[in-house]
């Protein structure tokens, strides 16, 4: 994963998007793609309205650009229609890239792999790839070729969180994938959806299982950390430090519950609370709360929580529309990936702020950009398809 190489793509297809809008003057939000686009702008605006509002400067709209910029990005690819497949293929690369790099660091360098990124937010973008790989192998039949490499893609997934040593990634990851088992198998026989969801708790429970494994020791970690926490209230850890942060930001929020107290309003009362001895020294260079929703209210108060979780859920229950309906294997493989992009993002966010980096906001538009605008396209061409017939 090259130091912001995920912001390329996005940018070049939104770049071509606003070159063909210039040429064209088509309409860039229509009755298709208006739920993708919406719930993203309104994000962007009223973020940046409270951010400014806090603090008069420039620089604080940079992270709500790619949010507007995405309705280029989804003209490019409804005018253009590239092959879905080459979408899979990418994300499998991408996951396997990863995980030879954090194979590297993890195994040669003998370091936490973290890519170019923070380790925490590498291991989830690297999970996330290797779950929507998986989505595409079980929802779409006819290429051997492309099935090993989605499964290639989902191990590789699997084994660069795992070198990275994230541990809220898999929270919820035994519930998606169990989800996804139950859609995409409901017409095969009994025998062979058991053998299939053996096989893939078996894949899940590899890293889980292994004696003295990354992931036992840092399960066992996090275990130790939260009853030392509430039995003697120790902050100098990673999961200490955050229950602290909840429970003291939790109170404050009630102070300015519309637009939040700002970025330095953190900082401040941060600081503040350390220095009477409420939160331990260890939280000094915390500059969020580790937890997407309580730091959004902190920060942006109710309008900023509303938008974001209208960003999330809002794409989330249309992409169940086209899957339930039926348009096919290749457009019901886009609408899970669709919901497991959401799903695993409001996952991440239960331990760390995602799109408060760089990195998560890229990956969030630029998958959802992909999965929505693709669908689209699989959409319209199955439905001029049965127009004709």
């Amino acid at each position: 994963m090259l130091p912001s190489g995920y912001s390329i793509a996005f940018l070049l297809a939104c770049l071509i998007g606003l070159i063909h809008w210039v040429r064209t003057k088509n309409r860039l939000i229509d009755e298709e793609s208006n739920w993708l686009i919406w719930p993203c702008l309104a994000y962007a605006v009223v973020h940046a309205a409270i951010s400014l509002a806090h603090q008069w400067a420039l620089r604080s709209l940079d992270p709500y650009v790619p949010f507007m910029l995405i309705v280029f990005g989804i003209a490019s690819l409804r005018f253009y229609k590239p092959r879905a497949a080459l979408f899979w293929i990418g994300l499998a690369i991408g996951a396997v890239g990863a995980a030879c790099f954090a194979g590297y660091q993890a195994l040669v360098l003998e370091m936490r792999s973290g890519g170019y990124l923070h380790p925490i937010q590498f291991g989830n973008i690297a999970l996330l790839m290797g779950v929507l790989c998986l989505v595409r192998l079980l929802t779409v039949r006819g290429s051997k070729w492309l099935d090993v490499l989605m499964l290639t893609g989902f191990c590789a997934g699997l084994a660069a969180s795992v070198w990275s040593q994230t541990r809220g990634g898999w929270v919820a990851i035994f519930m998606i994938c169990v989800w996804m088992m139950y859609m995409v198998t409901k017409g095969w026989h009994l025998g062979r959806r058991i053998g299939a969801v053996v096989a893939l708790l078996v894949v899940l429970a590899i890293p889980v299982l292994q004696p003295n494994g990354i992931v036992q020791t840092r399960v066992m970690t996090a275990v130790n950390e939260a009853s030392q926490y509430w039995s003697s209230n120790a902050q100098a850890s990673s999961i200490g430090s955050r229950f602290a942060m909840w429970t003291y930001a939790s109170k404050e929020i009630l102070d300015a519950p519309l637009i939040g107290h700002g970025d330095k309003g953190w900082l401040r009362s941060r600081d503040a609370a350390i220095e009477i001895g409420e939160l331990d020294p260890f939280i000094r260079d915390f500059s969020h709360l580790h937890n997407e929703y309580l730091d959004v209210a902190y920060k942006t108060g109710l309008l900023g929580l509303g938008s974001l979780l209208c960003l999330y859920l809002l794409p989330m229950l249309m992409f169940f529309k086209p899957y339930l309906t039926g348009y096919g294997s290749e457009a019901r493989a886009l609408a899970m990936g669709g919901i497991v992009l959401s799903t695993m993002y409001i996952d991440f966010g239960l331990t760390q702020t995602f799109l408060s980096h760089n990195s998560g906001r890229m990956v969030f538009v630029s998958l959802l950009m992909c999965l929505g605008a693709l669908l689209l396209n699989a959409v319209e061409d199955k439905s001029q398809y049965s127009h004709g017939a």
